[in-house]
């Protein structure tokens, strides 16, 4: 294993797999769903990471980029089989079952934030985990609530949670966008 930093200095750590061949749990709640770089040079983070490890990017509705391993969305199916036929139902952009990471540009009224890697862990309700880190111990940093997904079909219910020593993560389920939608009306 060894850690390293990009460029602009946001951090990563790499390692040699040996007889540890993959991560099988991932996607599930409780384990690694995602992971976003927060960058200020976009383009400079697309040449790197392009050279450092073969990824690609793909442009998605709204202006969002994501970053993208060829067949990686093949290697997923051998543990959640049928994972790229739901992706193609839920209406995902066309390579979206190779996405490994986001590309998040820092705002420039973020001034103090630093280049930084984001780590997403899959959980069965949102509210629930920020309410049980709160419990013991952590932070809520930013209180569960509702965001667009990059289908038309799903929207995700995401919480920002710091542990007890400071480390922050992202709390996150894929929510059908019609029970958000039904749990959001109101009656008349």
């Amino acid at each position: 294993m060894a850690v390293f930093t990009d460029p602009e200095g946001a951090a990563f750590c790499v390692w040699e797999a040996k007889e540890h061949k993959d991560a099988r749990l991932v996607n599930d709640p409780g384990s690694l769903v995602f992971n976003g770089l927060n960058t200020r040079d976009v383009e400079g983070a697309r040449s790197f990471y392009g050279s450092v490890f073969g990824w690609q990017t793909l442009a998605l509705d709204g202006g969002a980029e994501m970053w993208t391993l060829p067949g990686y969305g093949d290697y997923l199916e051998r543990y959640h089989p049928d994972l790229n036929k739901q992706m193609a139902e839920a209406g995902a952009t066309e390579g979206f079952e190779d996405v490994v990471a986001s590309i998040n540009p820092i705002a420039d009224d973020q001034p103090d934030t630093p280049a930084h890697w984001s780590v997403t862990f899959a959980v069965d309700d949102a509210d629930a985990a920020a309410a049980k880190a709160t419990e013991l111990g952590g932070k809520v940093i930013v209180p569960p609530f509702d965001a667009p997904w990059s289908t038309p079909t799903y929207t995700i219910r995401i919480t920002v949670i710091g542990d007890p020593q400071g480390a922050t993560f992202i709390a996150s389920k894929f929510v059908p966008e019609n029970r958000i939608s039904a749990a959001r009306r109101t009656p008349e």
